[in-house]
This record gives C-alpha cells, structure tokens and sequence, in this order.
C-alpha cells in the first residue's frame, strides 16, 4: 500500500474520531435544576404525595437556607377537600416535611401564589377559591395564607346571598397583617361586604 493511501487512511480515521467526540460532547449534559422545571417538579410531588392534581411553588418557606417547595393537592376531590404540603429539596431527591390538615377547596379555577408580607421573614402561600355557587346566587370564597415556619393556616371565607351584605369571616383578627391583607384582597371585588366575627356555614 502506497504512503498516500496510509496518509489518506490515517486522516479518514482521525476524522472519524474527531465527528464521535463532537457528538458526545453536543450531547446536553444532564442539569441538575433541569429536574426542577416546573412540570418535572410537579410530577415528582404528586408521585412523592400519591396525588393526581396538584400545584406547585418554589420558594423559602421556612426562612432557613435549604431549597424548598410548596405543593398543594387535592386530597378528596368529591367532597373538595385540598392539603398544603412543604416539601425540601435536597440532593437531587425530594423530601416531605411538613403538611396541613384537609381543608375545603378545589383547584378549579382557583388562584394560589407567594407572597410576603411585613412581619414575616419567609415565603408564605395564599390561597382564594374563587367563588362557589351553591344555588339561588348564594355562594362563597374559601382564603388561606400557609405560614409553614409557624405550622399556621390563617383562614377566610367570604359568604353571599341574595338581598344580603357579603359577610367576610377571618380565622384570626388579631394578627393586623393577615386581616389587612385579607380586608384589601376581598374589598376589590366586594367593596360592600362587612366583617362577622362568627363563620358562617351556607346549607
């Protein structure tokens, strides 16, 4: 065999090692928060919560340095009842921590979201309901806010019937903050209401 067929050999040969390594290294290396994208991290709180629906958040919930979520699910979707759940994230795996009793909720057409408020050095989650028509045009609002780092749920629930005031029960008037910030969410949509210091259970 001639040197230029060995010269042409070697270099067929060099290039097809060279072509390899370029597809080995164009390959997208495996990312570590890639797992957490919000639809990776919501399936592995439902499997972890044996829960078929669910939302999740991000945040820091317990106002120390460790990586933690908030996943909300549906714990009885017949009689609609949901659980806040405070999940830590830690190598790469995802660990329960903390949950609250069944409250009543759904989330259809709800709205959940992290907030802060002054007074409180951690994340904390709200929740509102929406409206719920129970016949007639009566209906009403279920509220929380989740403070994971006291384990306390802060409740509010407005109810509305027909030639009636709304009436907005909260759980805990003492704390000016949570009452403040339920007052202001729930006056943009019913500027009317009024305060009860007694909840009230529509039949």
């Amino acid at each position: 065999m001639s040197l230029n067929k060995y010269v042409f050999l070697f270099l067929g040969f060099f290039i097809f090692l060279m072509g390899c390594q370029k597809k080995v290294t164009d390959e997208t290396p495996v990312n570590v928060k890639s797992f957490f994208s919000y639809d990776s991290l919501l399936i592995a709180a439902k499997v972890l919560l044996h829960a078929d629906n669910g939302i999740v958040l991000t945040g820091n919930f317990k106002g120390d340095t460790t990586r933690q979520a908030a996943a909300v699910i549906e714990v009885d979707k017949k009689n609609e009842k949901i659980s806040f759940n405070l999940i830590e994230i830690k190598n790469n795996t995802l660990e329960k921590k903390d949950e609250t009793k069944p409250l009543d909720g759904s989330l259809k057409e709800c709205k959940i979201e992290k907030i802060n408020l002054p007074g409180f050095p951690n994340d904390l989650i709200y929740y509102n309901s929406q409206i719920y028509f129970m016949g007639s045009s009566s209906g009403e609002v279920f509220s929380y806010i989740i403070d994971f780092k006291s384990q306390k749920t802060y409740y509010a629930h407005m109810v509305s019937e027909p030639r009636k005031p709304e009436f907005l029960y909260i759980s805990d008037p003492g704390n000016q903050e949570i009452r403040k910030y339920f007052i202001d969410v729930f006056g943009k949509d019913y500027p009317s209401f009024k305060l009860t210091a007694s909840d009230k259970v529509l039949n």
